[in-house]
């Protein structure tokens, strides 16, 4: 039987099809595609992309990278988001 890839593994199979060089919140349309590749149960889009970045902290296919400044899911306030690329 094939080893099932954890949330991580599909989160670096979609950024190297988009040639993607980090993850953060501020891109949903590339958490929520790996969130879907692993057919998790998680219903609310933030959820899904809490779920991945979680997923990518705990890794050790990622390293943190910084943060970027930007506005938090409410758009009210500014918050600092974490990156996170591949390790080479």
């Amino acid at each position: 039987m094939a080893k099932k890839l954890t949330l991580a593994e599909h989160l670096r199979d979609e950024m190297l099809e988009r040639k993607a060089n980090s993850a953060w919140a501020g891109d949903p349309d590339l958490c929520i595609s790996a969130y879907q590749r692993s057919a998790g149960r998680v219903m609310h889009p933030l959820n899904k992309i809490k779920a991945v970045l979680d997923a990518a902290r705990r890794s050790e296919l990622f390293k943190h990278d910084g943060y970027i400044r930007a506005c938090d899911a409410s758009g009210m306030r500014e918050i600092l988001h974490p990156m996170f690329a591949l390790k080479s």
